[in-house]
Parts: structure tokens; C-alpha cells; sequence
């Protein structure tokens, strides 16, 4: 069972992912806010939530600039920013700030907890809608990138890169090299050690920037 918490500016939206949780009976709400100021008054009142439910534009700032607050009130906590704005620039500056993930509205509850599933079992999530995006920017400049970035990777951990920057999930990875999931999460470790990265989604960021 994971603690939740929630900050969303729209109340309509605030109340339907009260709903969810609280239907699903496996998770707990720790907080529901509509502002970074509403949750910095409760924060004490409150147990440390696994997830934080952060969107973009709350009613006193931007969710993607209080990420490292939001961590340093509920340390180890999970992020997974929500939001509606298609602005491409946005999911890099998620992912640099230190969101673990990062879904479009509307979704699905079945979206939502496959988000969390995800980032609790990888360390990240990235829906394929924002993958799309991602591998637009990394389209152009993956080339020099590649180049400076992987020459120490085997040709397999290379594959799995490749695969990774064209938003293969773990299961797609290793039906497509006919290896077991294991052997792909073996891979990316390695390969996040020798790119000097701790997630997926932060390896992905790397050749953006």
C-alpha cells in the first residue's frame, strides 16, 4: 500500500483522483492541495507520502519549480508530474528538475497506477505520448550525442540504448532481443553506471542536453 499525496489546482480533478484512491482501497491519501503554500502549512501534519501527484500549474507557482522543495519536505518521495499543457520544452525541465514521471491528462486510473507500478519497480515513467515527444528533439541531435556518449558500451547495452531512445518499454525491449526482462534491466544498470545516470528517463534527458 502506497501514501499519495496530491497537488492540483483544478478542485473537480483534485476530487476525482481522491475518488480513485480511495475506491482502489490500496493506496491512502496523505494530502490533497491546491497550492505549494496550502501544503507547506499541513506538511507537518501529514506522514511522509511514497508519491506526490504534482501538476504543472498550481494556484500560487509552477509544479516543475518546487520539485526540489517538494523532496526536501518528504525525502525519497516519487514525483510523477500531471498535467495538460503539450509543451515539449516542459517534460525535459520535469525530468532535469527531478520528476520520476510524467503523464497527460486525461488518463485512466489504469494509466495512473501503471505509472506508479513503474516508477516504484524502474525509478521512472514516461507515458509513450511523452516519449513521442522526447525522440522528436532527440531526432535531431542524437547523432553528435551518440557519438561523444556511448563509445564505452558493448553492442548490446548499445541496442538497448537505442531501443530505450525509441521509447520501448522494458517487456517491448526484451521481446525484441529475445532476452528475459532481467537481462534488460541488467543491461540499463550498466549502462546507467557507465552514462553516469540513475533512471531512464534521466538517460534520455542526457542526450537532450
Amino acid at each position: 500500500m502506497y501514501s499519495i499525496g496530491i497537488l492540483e489546482n483544478d478542485i473537480g480533478l483534485r476530487e476525482t483522483l481522491e475518488d480513485f484512491i480511495s475506491i482502489n482501497k490500496q493506496h491512502t491519501i496523505a494530502f490533497s492541495e491546491g497550492s505549494f503554500k496550502d501544503l507547506r502549512e499541513i506538511a507537518h501534519q501529514c506522514g511522509r507520502p511514497d508519491f506526490v501527484l504534482l501538476d504543472i500549474h498550481l494556484d500560487d507557482t509552477m509544479g516543475l519549480n518546487i520539485i526540489d522543495e517538494i523532496k526536501f519536505l518528504f525525502n525519497g518521495v516519487n514525483i510523477i508530474v500531471i498535467t495538460g499543457d503539450y509543451d515539449e520544452g516542459l517534460i525535459l525541465k520535469a525530468i532535469q528538475n527531478g520528476a520520476n514521471g510524467y503523464i497527460y491528462k486525461p488518463f485512466s486510473t489504469t494509466q495512473l497506477y501503471d505509472a506508479i507500478a513503474n516508477v516504484e519497480r524502474t525509478g521512472s515513467f514516461l507515458d509513450p505520448e511523452t516519449l513521442t515527444k522526447l525522440m522528436g528533439q532527440l531526432n535531431v541531435q542524437d547523432a553528435a550525442k551518440a557519438v561523444r556518449s556511448d563509445k564505452e558500451l558493448t553492442s548490446r547495452e548499445k541496442r538497448v540504448l537505442e531501443l530505450a531512445k525509441k521509447g520501448y518499454t522494458y517487456k517491448e525491449m526484451a521481446n525484441e532481443m529475445n532476452v528475459s526482462f532481467h537481462t534488460i534491466n541488467f543491461h540499463l544498470k550498466s549502462i546507467y553506471i557507465k552514462m553516469d545516470v540513475k533512471s531512464k528517463a534521466e538517460l534520455i534527458s542526457k542526450f537532450l542536453n
